[in-house]
């Protein structure tokens, strides 16, 4: 990367970290969020789960496909099998790398 890309993306990060730039949240039990991947940065920090099983963390993920949705850069096709606007898309790849693509839903 040149200087220049460098320092833009370190601009880019510095803006992003400001805090009027973003907000914190811990989820509660009943706790719904609803983001869209491709217009919000968004990011996790470290969790630490309690031991007890009763007690462990269930957190569920849901890929929503919207008919409005915007287009994707045919460079992500390899990550979500269909980037035009209003597909079914599929969800990223787990940390496994595995991509899994489920759906109980009819598209009109």
């Amino acid at each position: 990367m040149t200087a220049a890309q460098i320092e833009a993306l370190e601009l880019f990060q510095d803006i992003a970290n400001r805090p009027d730039m973003h907000f914190s949240m811990m989820f509660q039990p009943g706790d719904l969020q609803l983001l869209n991947n491709h217009v919000m940065l968004h990011a996790r920090t470290d969790f630490e789960d309690y031991d007890e099983e009763d007690r462990k963390r269930h957190l569920l993920r849901l890929w929503l496909s919207v008919p409005n949705s915007r287009p994707l850069s045919p460079l992500m096709k390899d990550v979500y099998r269909d980037v035009r606007p209003g597909t079914w898309r599929g969800g990223y790849p787990s940390a496994s790398g595995k991509i899994v693509f489920h759906s109980n839903v009819t598209q009109d």
